[in-house]
């Protein structure tokens, strides 16, 4: 569909009739990970596929606001064992456990009542650097600026995948490292994330592909057990797969672990019946980087994105 048409029917409220009449018995699940202000000295470095900034965040919430009745994951949980969800739900997640969440994306939640989920790899939580990949990523884009550097770091962290943890970590090295504030959010952080409404859960352990690691049952016990010790989570944390790499048989490992609701990288709405059968949830990713314009990023195309997304199986 060209621009001007998804622009003429967002702006006439077309396109939240025909979600309304859609999408209302279905599940919404959006994806994010950073959200950082361009003058975080973070920001230069930062993956744009996986950033968004502050304004935008908002944006984005806004949004959600005007289409969605937005739930939380205790709402899908009840859903999930047969209760109803209201109108158009949305339930609003974050992967990885990056301390920009704390800093930047809770106050825009709180501003607005509106509750979340975190899934934490908990091996690195309060870690002063992020995960590898968006290390290398940071140490090659932030120093050349534009798509040049893009491409190159882009074509880097490509050329590490799939290699052995010290060749990667020998990689890394090679790189000269900045001088930044702490990536990840650490237990205080985490806590208080929890206390102002934003549930935590699982993301592995290593943030490593759990299909990967060399013992998967292991990997994902750890994860569970970490998120005791640091007294989040709850009983049954829910788990949201490192990468979007999963099978049936990890999910049923990782509810073996101690957790609860699974949720994929498959770019789906979820039916109610899928979760009361046991299955795993999609997520749609917000991805910004192709939207961005001089004035802003293109809400219509964003949100038309979102609601012709394949309804997943029932």
């Amino acid at each position: 569909m060209r621009a001007w048409v998804k622009s003429a029917l967002f702006a006439v409220g077309l396109a939240r009739m025909v979600h309304r009449l859609r999408n209302r018995s279905v599940l919404t699940v959006v994806m994010f990970h950073r959200v950082l202000p361009p003058e975080d000295p973070r920001f230069a470095g930062a993956n744009p596929t996986y950033t968004v900034t502050v304004e935008e965040f908002a944006r984005c919430l806004d949004f959600f606001a005007r289409f969605y009745s937005v739930v939380s994951l205790d709402d899908v949980e009840r859903a999930a064992s047969g209760a109803a969800l209201p109108p158009c739900p949305l339930l609003i997640t974050f992967d990885d456990g990056w301390q920009d969440n704390a800093a930047h994306a809770l106050p825009a939640l709180r501003a607005r009542g509106m509750k979340a989920v975190l899934f934490v790899a908990t091996g690195h939580v309060g870690r002063h650097e992020g995960f590898w990949q968006e290390e290398v990523f940071d140490r090659i884009a932030a120093r050349s600026p534009g798509r040049q550097g893009l491409r190159e770091a882009d074509a880097a962290v490509g050329a590490l995948l799939g290699r052995p943890v010290a060749e990667r970590d020998a990689g890394l090295a090679a790189l000269p490292a900045r001088d930044l504030p702490r990536r990840m959010a650490d237990a205080g952080e985490l806590r208080r994330m929890e206390d102002a409404g934003i549930a935590i859960g699982g993301h592995g352990h290593s943030h490593e592909p759990i299909p990967t690691v060399a013992d998967p049952a292991a990997e994902l016990a750890q994860c569970r057990a970490t998120l005791a010790a640091l007294g989040l989570g709850g009983a049954r944390p829910a788990f949201s797969f490192p990468h979007g790499r999963w099978s049936p048989a990890l999910v049923e490992a990782a509810r073996g672990a101690g957790f609860g609701l699974c949720f994929t990288s498959e770019a789906e709405l979820v039916r109610p019946d899928a979760l009361r059968a046991g299955g795993v949830a999609g997520r749609v990713s917000v991805g910004l980087a192709g939207l961005r314009r001089a004035d802003g990023f293109d809400l219509p195309a964003l949100a038309f994105s979102l609601l012709t997304r394949r309804h997943g199986p029932a």
